[in-house]
């Protein structure tokens, strides 16, 4: 109301409206209807874009000073060029005012010199003819002719390729729901009629039941680029998925009679939970039929299939690839292709991970607290998208693949000895250990005495030393220590909560177990991720005709306004 008020104040080609507002309605849908009136009723004159320099301390939303004259001939305003000022300085550190003085005093002396740049700000003029009551980007022209060609080189938008971008799902009672396997590695919707030992999040005690309705489980905070940074957690998901006459899918609840006839486990550990599951949300589940289904099962039919999962909020592009429909989640997005592109899953990660894509959407994204970008549907759909050829297609799918498999095999280190089980068929014993101390990691040592008997400590106060752990032989009794240093040393453990490691009772299963971790440790010291990404922006900078140099402008923009 202001600024359109102001407007109609002004005297048609002498006075000018100034105002310092946040930048948000330059970037955000409810800015449409300003943007709409700044086009068709001013000549904008100037913008001064703070971002998230801090300059104006105490304030939340990130400042803009926009300058107007009001102009009623469209071919003027369309002529027109926006002189705009991009601080790059961060001086978010509330005692750094001698840094916001020299941002300041840079701004008021180089404002009226477009094409200057320091280590402070960008000076350039922008055609306001480019802009419409859509997002608005204000550049310098090398980076506007980056996004014109991407325009004009691709095939459509994410919004046209994408067939479904949907939340994650919610259980209401996590600590019942979510449960670790201490006898194996990543269960699926094809792992049936098997039985594990599992844990539940809310409790220490472990319980058997069947693999049929285990499901791997990401928390929001979980997703990286390309993988997950998953913890062992699976869902028990009390859910079929099938396909109506139409072929559609569809989800239902398993009725009682079946659970307690097919998965008799699964069914009597969520009775023996009844209590908990029937009291959520104040005993809305109480006397109900079904009390042990999740407390808002949404997206239930899109999770065993292909897709990409992301945070709505990221310092960079960060899309995690589920090339075959594994994951269930909460508090992330899903991201799901056309039928028909869904093949090119690995394809659209390469793309949407990529610093062109990236490049593209932080112009257009709404910047948050500490320089996040937003990567919400309404800023993916209209980045531009191009397939590339056979040739290009295949040289992503191969890098793709070595970096998930590096980061698989990553992430299955980390979770030993529970993942390498699976595949083990000696007997196990069990060390139990209650830690002493909080451990935001644990950083252990293997200890020996002069018995030649070994244990693992962790600071003064955490000291493993197990029964389970002693052989006759001196080498298989380090060759122990070194297992439980292995099971317990990089994990986040909480003052009194209670371990289990489990130990093979051979020392040639210990040995064999070790082996099978080192290999893998040694095949993830050779994959070059940082390597194999830049080939994969190589490969996406040419499906866009990219050249060097606008690369390099690409790659400027990225680092200056990179969250650190």
């Amino acid at each position: 109301p202001f600024y359109e008020r102001g407007l109609e104040w002004l005297a048609e080609g002498t006075g000018k409206l100034g105002f310092i507002t946040p930048n948000q309605f330059m970037v955000t849908d409810y800015g449409e209807g300003l943007r709409r009136v700044l086009l068709e009723y001013s000549q904008i004159e100037d913008v001064y874009d703070f971002r998230d320099s801090g300059v104006f301390e105490d304030a939340k939303n990130y400042p803009a000073i926009v300058i107007l004259e009001d102009e009623q001939n469209a071919s003027e305003r369309n002529k027109n060029e926006i002189r705009c000022v991009r601080v790059k300085g961060d001086t978010k550190e509330p005692t750094n005012r001698a840094l916001d003085t020299a941002i300041l005093d840079a701004v008021r002396q180089h404002h009226h010199e477009p094409g200057y740049e320091d280590e402070f700000i960008n000076v350039f003029d922008h055609p306001q003819g480019d802009l419409d009551d859509g997002y608005w980007a204000l550049m310098p022209p090398e980076e506007l002719n980056i996004i014109h060609k991407m325009d004009a080189a691709s095939d459509g938008t994410v919004g046209d390729v994408t067939d479904s971008v949907f939340a994650g799902t919610q259980t209401s009672a996590n600590d019942v729901f979510l449960v670790t396997p201490v006898d194996a590695d990543r269960i699926s919707s094809a792992d049936t009629g098997n039985t594990v030992t599992v844990v539940p999040k809310g409790e220490s005690r472990e319980y058997e039941i069947e693999t049929d309705t285990l499901r791997p489980w990401l928390q929001g905070r979980d997703i990286n680029r390309w993988r997950g940074d998953w913890s062992g957690e699976h869902a028990i998901v009390p859910y079929t998925l099938d396909r109506d006459n139409d072929g559609n899918l569809t989800s239902e609840l398993i009725d009682q009679e079946r659970l307690e006839s097919e998965l008799p486990l699964t069914w009597a550990y969520l009775t023996k939970h009844r209590d908990t599951l029937e009291s959520r949300e104040g005993g809305r589940f109480e006397d109900r039929g079904d009390w042990y289904g999740f407390g808002y099962p949404k997206s239930m039919t899109r999770f065993e299939d292909p897709k990409l999962i992301c945070p709505e909020i990221a310092a960079e592009a960060t899309f995690m690839l589920d090339e075959v429909g594994t994951w269930f989640f909460k508090a992330a997005y899903g991201v799901q292709l056309e039928d028909e592109f869904k093949s090119r899953t690995d394809t659209f990660a390469a793309l949407l991970n990529s610093d062109a894509l990236d490049f593209y959407l932080k112009h257009y994204t709404a910047l948050k607290v500490d320089g996040y970008y937003k990567y919400t549907t309404n800023y993916l759909t209209p980045l531009p998208i191009t397939w590339g050829d056979d040739d290009s297609r295949n040289e992503i799918r191969e890098s793709v693949s070595t970096i998930t498999t590096a980061l698989d095999i990553d992430a299955k280190t980390a979770r030993f000895p529970e993942a390498y089980l699976g595949d083990y068929d000696g007997e196990l014993d069990y060390i139990n250990y209650q830690w002493q101390t909080r451990r935001y990691p644990v950083s252990a040592e293997i200890q020996g005495d002069m018995d030649g008997d070994f244990s693992v400590k962790a600071g003064r106060s955490d000291e493993i030393n197990d029964p389970a752990m002693y052989s006759d032989d001196r080498g298989a009794r380090k060759r122990r220590a070194e297992y439980v240093h292995a099971a317990v040393d990089g994990r986040s453990v909480k003052s009194g909560e209670e371990m289990t490691v489990p130990i093979p009772r051979s020392d040639d299963g210990v040995v064999e177990l070790l082996d099978r971790l080192d290999g893998d440790r040694d095949e993830v010291a050779a994959a070059n991720i940082e390597e194999l990404e830049g080939i994969i922006n190589d490969v996406v900078y040419d499906m866009f005709g990219i050249t060097p140099a606008e690369q390099d402008v690409i790659e400027e923009f990225l680092e200056t306004f990179r969250v650190y």
